[in-house]
């Protein structure tokens, strides 16, 4: 039966809904101008040096006001910028005798790596025998030491935490951030032990409790994420949701375990399964019944697709989008962006048509301005990133039910 006439209908409490509560346990994030895209990808995104125009080629390149989100974590008696990161596990902080290599791993002056403050001394909490070996998708690497210190996100301090001080790295930040929050599960850490990285592998390989485990103690075992382009609406939270944010109703999906080399599956990525895929513009509708798996990062950008998916989107584009030869599509900036839904526990989860096209990279050519479409290509695993995660709230539960939560976001949104 309807309400009764004259009677306004209950507003319904979502968040109640799914026994979310509100935590003041929360913390803005700041969006930063790195000179590319995040680094897990960036040799990737410079793959798209030029475009053809009528007359000749053109530069396009990424300028350095692209999106990056950052947020202030307490280490050390000090507050440091970092990137929280649900793609990595691994919480590191740049030392300040790291040594920066150029591609081929040749030394150069500290600043050519662009970091923002590093952290002197060594740990607070003491150092291990062990050490960080890591390779990011774009080919970036870093190795550094293991220790522990206590650390402070969003006023929890979660105490002797295991983190690396990074002693050398080839990788190039944007002058602000310091480091990376790892936020991935206890599978995605890669720690190893002894002192000589040429044995490292799985013989040496020693997972550990990332912070999303051991701030369990503190809190209950999720942490959300509210992001927009939207300056001073963009939060991280733990244990909750932040405040000042309102939803729809939200779609559920489970964690999936990832197996990596044929080895047995653990808890490493937010990886999910999508129900279906939908592309449209006035004349064309795309439907992908069956798509690959995806992952959930904060540490990426764009996101990223099977080829022939993103190929399809970005031609639905008006004008369409122009690929890149690598991985990423230049499009008019003044472009129609088509209708973008990615289908997550029976409900159809839209890509905010603010977020298809990135204004921050916008280049002049002779015939007109072009910036990078919201989706690229993947080379292997598909990824939503922060295009797709913006004007969502996101709950990350790593409790025994490991799943995640999604949701359009109703308050104050850029209009569509």
């Amino acid at each position: 039966m309807g309400d009764s006439p004259g009677k306004p209908s209950q507003k319904r409490d979502f968040f109640a809904e799914e026994s979310l509560v509100v935590t003041d346990a929360y913390y803005p994030l700041l969006r930063a101008p790195p000179t590319r895209e995040s680094f897990k990808v960036s040799r990737l995104q410079d793959g798209l040096q030029l475009r053809q125009t009528d007359s000749g080629t053109a530069p396009l390149r990424p300028i350095p006001k692209q999106t990056q989100y950052l947020m202030s974590v307490g280490i050390g008696n000090k507050s440091w910028s970092m990137i929280p990161d649900t793609g990595s596990a691994d919480t590191w902080l740049m030392s300040s005798s790291f040594e920066c290599l150029d591609r081929s791993h040749k030394q150069q002056n500290q600043g050519a790596c662009n970091f923002g403050p590093s952290f002197p001394g060594t740990f607070p909490g003491g150092r291990i025998d062990e050490h960080l070996n890591i390779s990011y998708g774009g080919g970036d690497t870093l190795y550094g030491d293991m220790g522990y210190a206590d650390i402070t996100i969003a006023g929890i301090t979660v105490p002797k935490q295991q983190m690396s001080l990074v002693t050398s790295a080839n990788i190039r930040g944007n002058g602000i951030f310091s480091g990376i929050l790892g936020l991935g599960m206890r599978g995605l850490t890669t720690s190893y032990t002894g002192s000589d990285p040429s044995t490292d592998g799985p013989a040496t390989a020693k997972e550990y409790a990332p912070i999303v485990e051991t701030m369990t103690k503190k809190i209950a075992p999720l942490f959300s994420v509210a992001m927009s382009r939207d300056e001073g609406r963009s939060f991280i939270s733990f244990g909750g949701v932040p405040p000042n944010v309102t939803t729809g109703e939200f779609a559920t999906t489970p964690i999936r375990q990832i197996s990596v080399n044929g080895g047995p599956k653990r808890w490493m990525y937010y990886g999910l399964m999508p129900d279906n895929m939908r592309a449209s513009n006035t004349t064309t509708n795309q439907t992908w019944a069956k798509p690959t798996g995806m992952l959930v990062d904060t540490g990426t950008t764009l996101s990223y697709f099977p080829a022939d998916v993103a190929q399809t989107i970005n031609s639905l584009f008006v004008p369409p989008a122009e690929y890149g030869g690598t991985v990423v599509f230049a499009v008019r900036c003044d472009a129609v962006p088509p209708k973008v839904e990615i289908g997550i526990g029976g409900k159809a989860i839209p890509i905010h048509p603010s977020s298809l096209i990135l204004p921050e990279t916008r280049q002049s050519t002779p015939d007109g301005d072009y910036c990078l479409s919201g989706v690229g290509a993947n080379v292997g695993l598909s990824i939503l990133g922060n295009s797709f995660l913006q004007e969502l709230l996101v709950v990350f539960d790593v409790s025994d039910k490991k799943q995640m939560k999604f949701a359009q976001r109703t308050d104050n949104a850029t209009p569509q």
